[in-house]
């Protein structure tokens, strides 16, 4: 699908529905689009038709699942790159986006147009990603001047810096939100990921995870928050966990801060999997109901990861965690040339319709994907 763009798309974001997807890119604009048929884009039909006009009919929805429009732009939003673009997450009504100018844009729609309602200023250069928090009540935003700033929303566009964090070393290239608690992951050019907590009203690291040889570009969380992935210039995907110290491997209950929390990688993608630097990566829950532990075997289904990658193909994998506390990523399934010659800069599960996929790339253009 191609949004128009005139620059390379950096990101891209559903709204809590799954029926808008918004993205940003080099050319200073970001893009709200939509399918033409609404949630019927989505729905694949299940049956297999029998007869060459059942067979027509299926060909005619899967033209009309070909048909997006868009129905907002914001041009020139920024001085500069727009790097990152999100959709509050509880009515998405509200977008922000993150830019090389430096600054982090808050807009809504009023009438026929989306408005800037507040532009939030602080880092000293570039501002590389924004992510809000499960709620909607505290916005991140990371930049190159190495720091992680927390924001608190007091209503009507109303933001108040409430914490600004300084503990990388280099440049900060995302930040992602656990799905439930407001626990924060940042990712970053010094190799690192470091998770931060809110103690008292004092934001602080609670962990620093090492273990990636070279800049971490993206992470996500498992859906239920149990684990966290991350991907890497040095071609690995990473998933970690965390257990309080001294409990068994196998009754670990999650990435979730506790006091004497121990965060663990647990499973490694080896660097012969992908051939090039790993820039994004995104979790969406098993596709079918056996999220919870098999009986027999106790293994349980933890969804898919995918990753978009500098070597411009597409790989899913299977993630499947064991009763003993272990856990195994498996590639299900890899698309060459994904977005042509160019790398995929970012890949997004639909977070309504979970076998649906968007990504962007640098060749300026946004894709849809169908997972069979």
């Amino acid at each position: 699908m191609d949004l128009g763009h005139e620059d390379r798309v950096w990101q891209v974001s559903w709204d809590p529905t799954g029926l808008r997807l918004a993205s940003c890119s080099g050319d200073k604009s970001v893009r709200i689009w939509t399918p033409l048929t609404q949630a019927r884009f989505f729905s694949t039909g299940g049956e297999q038709e029998q007869d060459k006009e059942q067979e027509q009919d299926k060909e005619q929805r899967n033209d009309m699942r070909r048909t997006w429009e868009c129905v907002d732009t914001i041009d020139g939003a920024h001085k500069r790159t727009v790097r990152s673009v999100a959709f509050e997450p509880t009515k998405g009504k509200t977008l922000a986006t993150a830019s090389f100018d430096g600054t982090t844009g808050i807009w809504e729609k009023d009438d026929d147009a989306y408005e800037c309602i507040a532009t939030l200023e602080g880092h000293e250069n570039e501002t590389k990603c924004v992510s809000w928090s499960a709620s909607g009540q505290l916005l991140a935003t990371c930049g190159r001047d190495r720091s992680v700033w927390i924001w608190e929303s007091n209503g009507e566009g109303d933001f108040d810096c409430i914490s600004v964090l300084m503990e990388h070393t280099n440049d900060v290239k995302m930040v992602v939100w656990h799905p439930t608690d407001d626990v924060l992951a940042s990712f970053s050019y010094d190799d690192t990921i470091r998770v931060w907590r809110d103690d008292d009203d004092d934001w602080c690291a609670a962990a620093t995870l090492t273990g990636h040889t070279s800049t971490v570009w993206a992470g996500a969380f498992s859906p239920d928050g149990r684990y966290l992935a991350s991907v890497s210039d040095d071609r690995t995907v990473r998933v970690w966990t965390a257990a309080t110290k001294g409990e068994a491997a196998g009754m670990r209950d999650g990435f979730y801060y506790k006091p004497d929390a121990a965060y663990d990688c647990v499973a490694v993608v080896p660097d012969t999997v992908h051939t090039r630097a790993i820039y994004s990566v995104s979790w969406t829950r098993p596709l079918r109901d056996n999220g919870a532990a098999d009986s027999s075997s106790g293994d349980r289904d933890e969804g898919l990861l995918v990753t978009g990658c500098g070597d411009n193909t597409l790989r899913v994998f299977r993630v499947t965690a064991s009763a003993d506390g272990s856990v195994a990523v498996a590639l299900e399934s890899s698309l060459q040339h994904a977005h042509a010659l160019a790398d995929i800069n970012c890949v997004r599960w639909n977070p309504v319709y979970p076998d649906w996929l968007a990504t962007a790339g640098d060749d300026g253009v946004v894709r849809i994907w169908h997972l069979e």
